[in-house]
């Protein structure tokens, strides 16, 4: 059985962000207002998800794969949430910004393969902490404009240090989705904008991926824009509809992450994805 089964139908998940900048609180939000707890990213305090990893100016002040790289601000805050509410699945969510993304940042696509095995070095200490902690690691892999820099065929051989590092991986893509990278890359989850829509040959990806193993994480809710759950509950009727993907293998999710959003929305968000979720557990009315 794959880690990701021990989650429940309709888990619900940040996408990274959060808008917070004390640890402690944004630690308490991502372990209490999600069914998958996650290591926060701070962009208030850490910058961009770029410079949260090169620093300011990655361009001006170069990079080599021996470059430090200190803990998320949230981590040891995150560590005594977990302690004192480890969830019952025994899996938490942790991020990094993608190869291929800060290859980019860096004007240097060849740099891809050394960024990915720099990542997952780093990452190796989180995913042994959590371990020696009875937890399992989700690691996923954020390259939010994929389509505008996956090309050629082996282009998802760049995740392949990070695919071995933790018990699962996964994607997260922001624009639009190149499903066939994805279906190549084969993650063990793809999180991604619902509200930028899916057409057919997307919902024929997503039936594949999911009849193979794959787990959905559904983006329903727009942070930046004043959603309802009735609202997202239509995306994802139809959604569900077109792929035939059932709860077992879903997650929800906001479209991106709240980071740059007031707190209150962020705990709005999450209040709203809870209810959306609880609305799908609960069994049908009988006559």
């Amino acid at each position: 059985m794959g880690v990701l089964e021990r989650l429940p139908a309709w888990a619900t998940t940040g996408v990274g962000s959060l808008p917070y900048t004390e640890g402690a609180k944004a630690a308490a939000q991502a372990v209490k207002a999600y069914n998958l707890p996650f290591c926060p990213q701070l962009p208030r305090l850490e910058g961009d998800m770029v410079a949260e990893w090169l620093g300011a100016d990655p361009a001006g002040c170069g990079w080599s794969p021996d470059r430090d790289r200190q803990r998320p601000r949230a981590w040891e805050w995150l560590l005594r949430e977990l302690r004192m509410r480890p969830p019952e699945h025994g899996i938490v969510k942790l991020q990094v910004t993608g190869p291929l993304t800060l290859a980019r940042a860096l004007d240097d696509a060849s740099l891809a393969p050394s960024i990915a095995a720099w990542l997952a070095s780093n990452v190796a200490e989180q995913v042994e902490v959590l371990a020696a902690r009875g937890l399992d690691a989700l690691l996923v892999v954020d390259e939010p404009g994929l389509g505008a820099l996956a090309h050629g065929p082996d282009v998802d051989r760049a995740w392949d240090p990070l695919r071995a590092v933790a018990a699962a991986w996964g994607l997260h893509v922001c624009s639009a989705v190149p499903w066939d990278v994805v279906e190549r890359a084969a993650p063990d989850l793809i999180s991604f904008d619902l509200r930028l829509g899916l057409d057919d040959a997307g919902a024929a990806a997503i039936a594949r991926l999911a009849a193979r193993g794959t787990r959905i994480a559904w983006g329903v809710l727009a942070p930046h824009v004043p959603d309802t759950d009735v609202e997202a509950a239509g995306v994802l009727d139809a959604a569900l509809e077109g792929t035939g993907v059932g709860g077992e293998r879903s997650l929800l999710t906001p479209t991106c992450g709240t980071g740059r959003m007031a707190p209150r929305r962020e705990v709005a968000v999450a209040v709203a994805l809870g209810e959306l979720a609880h609305a799908r557990r609960r069994p049908p009315a009988t006559a």
